[in-house]
């Protein structure tokens, strides 16, 4: 059996017109290739020459870079806002100190590796799961809020009212995607079960 060299390349290809709800004819008259050859890119048989590769990146509105698979970013703007994210995570983690940091990262990192594996698969889950996770983040932001006005003496009873309320509210949200994640999760398990 032919091994195909570029079938990380013939895989973004094919999500990303798909993605633009282009059908491979169309694509291939669009930048001016035979049918069939943009088949064999997609199949990763074959990688098309550079002009072809710019006019395909310049279609999909991604970079030559993300095609080939030597970049996660799709172009450079997003490029400049994942190190802008990132640069912001950093500085915010170096605040942290180091054993809580090193939780924080692994924590982090876990969940995103998980979150990447398969996100179409478990759309649902992955959805609620950022969900409970963004809420825990808001309700820890508004406790260390709380600490720092009541630490600078600016903490007063309306305030304090505020945060109760903003508490309440992030409270009701987890308990929320608590159950959501519990009935996901139940309903994976007992398909898993069926499955055997």
């Amino acid at each position: 059996m032919e091994e195909y060299k570029f079938t990380e390349f013939g895989s973004r290809l094919k999500a990303l017109r798909e993605q633009s709800n282009i059908k491979q004819g169309q694509f291939a008259d669009k930048i001016g290739i035979v049918r069939q050859s943009m088949s064999n890119y997609e199949s990763g048989k074959h990688c098309p020459d550079v002009e072809v590769l710019k006019k395909m990146a310049k279609c999909l509105g991604c970079s030559v870079d993300y095609l080939l698979g030597l970049t996660e970013h799709k172009n450079y703007e997003t490029n400049i806002e994942f190190d802008e994210s990132l640069s912001i995570l950093s500085k915010a983690l170096c605040s942290v100190p180091e054993p809580f940091r090193n939780r924080w990262l692994d924590v982090l990192a876990g969940t995103a590796q998980w979150l990447g594996k398969d996100l179409n698969a478990n759309a649902r889950l992955n959805f609620s799961a950022v969900a409970f996770f963004s809420a825990l983040t808001e309700l820890a932001g508004y406790c260390l809020e709380a600490e720092e006005k009541d630490a600078d003496g600016s903490y007063s009873e309306e305030i304090a009212s505020s945060y109760r309320c903003k508490r309440f509210s992030m409270i009701l949200a987890l308990r929320n995607e608590l159950n959501t994640l519990d009935v996901i999760s139940n309903e994976m398990i007992e398909k898993s079960k069926g499955d055997e």
